[in-house]
C-alpha cells in the first residue's frame, strides 16, 4: 500500500442484552470515505458500538481513532476529489458528500428516536421528543466534534412524520453545550472550580444511560481529564491528591467519588447534602489507610517471564490482519486489490442510488450495484479473517521458536548457579547440589511449557472465534485449504510462478541476442529497443512476484503448521523429572566426550583409520552421511 495512506481498522461490539459484549462485523481498509460510511451504517443505538484504530505505517503501529478524526479524514478526501480537474471527479465528490449526509442523518435519527436495549416494548416513535433533540445534539458533538450541518438536518427532518420547528434549534444548543464542555476538558487549567464542577455534572448526565462502546468511553475520558485537574483544586481533596497521587490508591479513589457526588449536588447545594458528602469522604479516607494499593499487590506477584514477551496477546483481529499484511507480500497485494474494488463499488452504489425514490422498487442498476458492493464487502471480511488467524498462528510459531533458546538459557543459568556455589566436600553435598540444579532446570522448563500452553490456548481461541466450523476435523481441513490453496500459495501456484520466471528470462535472452545481432531472420521484423525493455520489465515483475510468493508461502506454511499443532491436540504434559535428568546427563557426557583428549593410538589403529579415511567420501559443511 502507498506509504502516504492511512489504514483504518473499525471493529464493532453488540449492545443488545441478548448478545452482550460479543464481537460484531469489522472493516480493515485504507479509504476514509468507505470507513466513515461503514461507521455510520453499523454504529447503532441498541445494536452495535464501533471502535476504531488508525495506522500511518501500514499497520506496524496503531493508535485509537476518534469518530471525529475519521469524519475529518473523509471530508478531506471528498474535498480533494472535488478540486480534481474534470467533471467526473467533481460529480463523484458531490454524490459521496450527499451519501455521507444521508447516512449521518440516519445515524442521528437512531439517537433521536432511541429505544433502550432492555425496553420490554421496543417501540420507536414516529416523531422524537424535544428532550431527544437536545440529547441527539449532545451525542453528535461527543462523537463527531461538530454541530450538525444543514445538509444533515435536511435529510433528518424529512424522515419524521410531524414537523418540529424547534427541534433543530435544540439540536444545535445541545451540540454547542457539549462542545464547550469538551473544550473545557481539554484545557481545564484556568477555569474556576465551580465551572469545572458544572462541566463534570454535564458529563455525568451524558454517561448516565449511555450504551456501551466508544461513545461512553469518550465521555468518560473527558470526565477523567476534568477530575484529574479538579482533585488538586478543591480544598477537601487537594491534600489527599498530594499525599496519594496514584489514581488507583483507595484514598485517591475516595476523593474522586466525593467530587462526583459534589458535582451532582452542586457547589451551592443544600448544606445537609454537602455535610453528608464530606462525612462520607472522611469515612472512606479512614478505611483506605488500612488497604494496600493495587500497585503493591501487583508488585508482589511479578515473576520473570519464562519466554521473554510471551504469552503475547495481539491487539485485535483487525490489527493482527494488518500486521500479517506487513509480513506477507501476497496478503498485502490481495488486500490492496480488494480494497480498490470495494472503493469503486461504493462509488458506483452512491451514483446508482443518487436521486432514487425510496418509495419505488430498486432499479436493476441499483440492485446490481448493491449486490456487487455486498459481495466485495464480504470478500474483504473473509480476507481479513484469514490474515488475522495467520497472524495469531505466526505469534505461536514465534513463541515455539523462542522456547528453544529460553530453555538453553535456563540450563546455562542453572549451571552457572551450581558453579558459583561452594564446592561440595561430601557425597551428600554433591547429591544435594545436583538436586538443586535439577530443581532449577525443572522449574524453568515447567514455566516455559506453561507459557507455550497459554499461547496455544490463545491461538486455539482465535481459531474457534474466527472460524467456528474448525471444531471438526473436516472444518479444520477446510480452513487449512483456504489459508494456503485458496490464497494462491499452493504448490501449483509456486511451480507456475517459477516457470514464468524461467520463461520470461529465456524471452529476454532471445530478444537481447536478436537485438545485438546483425542478422535478421527472413519473414520476421527486427527486434526493437522497446521490445527488449518490455521483456526486461517482464523479468523483473516475474522475479518480484516469485520472491514475494516464496516469502508468503514459507510464512504461511509455518503459521499453518503451528495452527495445526495447537488445534489438533491438547497441550502435552512436560517431561517427567527422570526423563529430564537422563537427557541432561546424556548431554553432559556428550560434551565431555567431545572435549576429552584422545588416547594414544597404536600403529595398527592408525593404519585402520587411514584406510577408512581414504575409502570414505569427505563431507562438506551441512552434509550428513548415512
Amino acid at each position: 500500500m502507498p506509504g502516504t495512506d492511512r489504514m483504518y481498522a473499525l471493529s464493532s461490539t453488540y449492545n443488545n442484552p441478548l448478545w452482550p459484549h460479543e464481537a460484531g462485523p469489522g472493516l480493515l481498509i485504507t479509504d476514509a470515505v468507505v470507513a466513515m460510511r461503514w461507521y455510520l451504517t453499523n454504529e447503532r443505538e441498541g445494536n452495535l458500538a464501533v471502535a476504531g484504530h488508525v495506522s500511518d505505517d501500514d499497520g506496524a503501529t496503531w493508535q485509537s481513532l476518534l469518530p471525529r478524526e475519521l469524519l475529518a479524514d473523509a471530508e478531506r478526501a471528498v474535498e480533494r476529489a472535488a478540486v480534481t480537474s474534470g467533471d467526473q471527479p467533481r460529480r463523484t465528490a458531490a454524490l459521496l458528500r450527499d451519501a455521507l449526509a444521508a447516512e449521518a442523518a440516519d445515524w442521528l435519527d437512531h439517537r433521536l428516536r432511541g429505544v433502550q436495549p432492555d425496553d420490554p416494548f421496543p417501540y420507536r416513535p414516529e416523531t422524537p421528543s424535544l428532550f431527544s433533540w437536545q440529547r441527539g445534539g449532545q451525542i453528535w458533538a461527543l462523537a463527531l466534534g461538530t454541530v450538525p450541518p444543514e445538509k444533515v438536518l435536511a435529510h433528518l427532518t424529512a424522515q419524521h412524520t410531524a414537523p418540529q420547528p424547534e427541534g433543530p434549534g435544540l439540536l444545535r444548543t445541545g451540540a454547542l453545550e457539549t462542545l464547550g464542555v469538551l473544550a473545557l476538558a481539554e484545557d481545564p487549567e484556568d477555569e474556576d472550580p465551580a465551572e469545572l464542577l458544572r462541566a463534570l455534572a454535564h458529563l455525568n448526565r451524558l454517561t448516565f444511560g449511555f450504551e456501551i462502546g466508544q461513545l461512553r468511553a469518550l465521555a468518560e475520558d473527558a470526565q477523567q481529564s476534568i477530575m484529574d485537574h479538579l482533585i488538586t483544586r478543591v480544598p477537601a481533596t487537594a491534600a489527599v491528591a498530594e499525599a496519594h497521587p496514584d489514581s488507583r490508591h483507595p484514598a485517591n479513589q475516595a476523593a474522586r467519588a466525593y467530587l462526583h457526588r459534589l458535582s451532582l449536588i452542586g457547589p451551592d447545594g443544600e448544606d445537609r447534602l454537602l455535610a453528608d458528602a464530606a462525612h462520607a469522604l472522611n469515612e472512606a479516607l479512614a478505611a483506605a489507610v488500612q488497604r494496600p494499593t493495587p500497585a503493591e499487590d501487583a508488585a508482589e506477584s511479578v515473576e520473570t517471564a519464562a519466554i521473554p514477551g510471551y504469552p503475547k496477546h495481539p491487539e485485535g483481529d483487525l490489527q493482527a490482519a494488518a500486521q500479517w499484511r506487513l509480513l506477507s507480500p501476497a496478503a498485502r497485494r490481495s488486500a490492496e486489490q480488494t480494497m480498490e474494488q470495494l472503493v469503486q463499488a461504493a462509488t458506483d452504489l452512491a451514483r446508482a442510488t443518487a436521486g432514487a425514490d425510496p418509495k419505488q422498487p430498486a432499479s436493476a442498476q441499483e440492485d446490481h450495484a448493491l449486490r456487487t458492493h455486498s459481495h466485495l464487502q464480504g470478500y474483504l471480511d473473509e480476507l481479513t479473517a484469514r490474515h488475522a488467524l495467520l497472524m495469531h498462528a505466526n505469534v505461536l510459531a514465534d513463541a515455539e521458536a523462542a522456547a528453544v533458546p529460553a530453555t538453553h538459557a535456563a540450563i546455562v543459568a542453572a549451571a552457572q548457579a551450581s558453579e558459583a556455589a561452594p564446592r561440595p566436600g561430601t557425597a551428600a553435598e554433591l547429591i544435594a547440589g545436583q538436586d538443586a540444579f535439577m530443581e532449577q532446570v525443572n522449574s524453568a522448563e515447567d514455566r516455559i511449557a506453561h507459557t507455550l500452553d497459554a499461547q496455544r490456548r490463545l491461538t486455539r481461541d482465535a481459531l474457534y472465534r474466527i472460524f467456528p466450523q474448525a471444531v471438526t476435523s473436516t472444518g479444520l481441513h477446510t480452513v487449512r485449504t483456504q489459508l494456503v490453496e485458496h490464497s494462491g500459495l499452493g504448490l501449483d501456484s509456486y511451480n507456475h510462478a517459477y516457470r514464468e520466471t524461467r520463461k520470461a528470462a529465456r524471452l529476454l535472452e532471445s530478444r537481447e541476442a536478436s537485438y545485438h545481432s546483425s542478422i535478421v531472420e527472413f519473414g520476421r521484423p527486427p527486434v526493437t529497443a522497446e521490445q527488449v525493455e518490455t521483456a526486461r520489465a517482464a523479468v523483473q515483475n516475474a522475479d518480484t512476484h516469485f520472491a514475494a510468493l516464496q516469502t508468503s508461502r514459507s510464512l504461511t506454511l509455518r503459521a499453518v503448521n503451528a495452527l495445526n499443532g495447537s488445534a489438533t491436540r491438547e497441550p502435552s504434559p512436560s517431561d517427567p523429572v527422570a526423563a529430564r535428568a537422563a537427557r541432561l546427563t546424556a548431554q553432559s557426557r556428550e560434551r565431555a566426550r567431545r572435549t576429552a583428549p584422545a588416547p594414544p593410538r597404536t600403529d595398527s589403529t592408525a593404519e585402520q583409520t587411514h584406510q577408512q579415511n581414504v575409502q570414505a567420501p569427505q563431507a562438506g559443511p551441512g552434509i550428513r552421511l548415512p
